[in-house]
């Protein structure tokens, strides 16, 4: 369960990246920038004023309208393959985190998207740590709600019954695929202009932590037996490889948009 959750984990991390990315580079192209897209950032030049401001906002938005539609979309997947479900699921709430995770750095990180945006607003102090509390209580928000989901994809209905079981299937299908892929999501962003590149992957799965820690208080609905690690494996490696040849081999060094 750890390997399979932390494939399909880095491939979802991945994913969002590129397509945040490209929320970026789409808009500044759109508004009549030239941006160079690469794997983790985005070089616009021809912007300024508030439409460097939209185009800082872009990519968090996408990720937030990624992370609500696809919260929507697992509703009506119930007997989609269990693999699948759970790519869906870890692109839920990577899109999710992505977005209230820049709320937080707002205040810090004033290179950051949504830091971007607060200076160029001029927004005063008083709105940049609102904007950090509001990010702070949605992370608290997304690990409270993991809980029954990634609790759907226990093999044996058993470990619904027991808190501490419980708490140890979060643990093997959340919390060690999060710090063993933030590992290997922040060699994968070398080189980044950016310190917040490499932290990023860490911070990326601190609602976990409250996910595993509260999962005790939460019994699930009685689910079947679903012995979804037993599906093949190797796509979901390919398709790993795959998107990390797109990232290290296409976007890192660099694709123009607009000639």
């Amino acid at each position: 369960m750890v390997i399979f959750s932390l494939v399909i984990y880095v491939l979802a991390f991945l994913v969002t990246t590129i397509l945040h990315e490209l929320g970026h580079a789409v808009t500044s192209a759109a508004l009549g920038g030239r941006p160079v897209l690469h794997h983790v950032y985005v070089v616009h030049t021809g912007l300024a004023g508030m439409t460097q401001a939209v185009v800082s906002a872009a990519g968090p938005l996408l990720s937030l309208v990624q992370g609500l539609g696809l919260m929507a979309a697992l509703r009506f997947m119930t007997a989609a393959p269990g693999p699948l479900r759970l790519f869906v699921l870890w692109l839920c709430l990577h899109g999710l985190v992505n977005f209230f995770g820049y709320l937080i750095t707002t205040p810090f990180v004033p290179n950051a998207d949504l830091g971007k945006v607060a200076a160029i607003l001029e927004l005063p102090a008083a709105g940049r740590w609102a904007l950090f509390a509001v990010g702070i209580a949605a992370i608290s928000w997304i690990g409270m709600w993991a809980r029954e989901p990634l609790m759907a994809f226990a093999v044996d209905p058993a470990t619904l019954v027991e808190p501490d079981a419980r708490a140890r299937h979060i643990l093997a299908a959340g919390v060690l695929p999060w710090i063993a892929g933030g590992a290997l999501i922040a060699l994968a962003s070398w080189p980044a202009p950016h310190w917040i590149s490499y932290a990023y992957p860490f911070f990326a799965g601190f609602f976990l932590i409250v996910t595993w820690r509260r999962v005790a208080d939460v019994i699930p609905p009685a689910l079947p037996a679903s012995p979804w690690t037993e599906a093949p494996l190797w796509p979901w490696l390919l398709a790993l490889a795959a998107v990390l040849a797109v990232f290290r081999g296409v976007l890192a060094p660099g694709v123009r948009l607009v000639r």
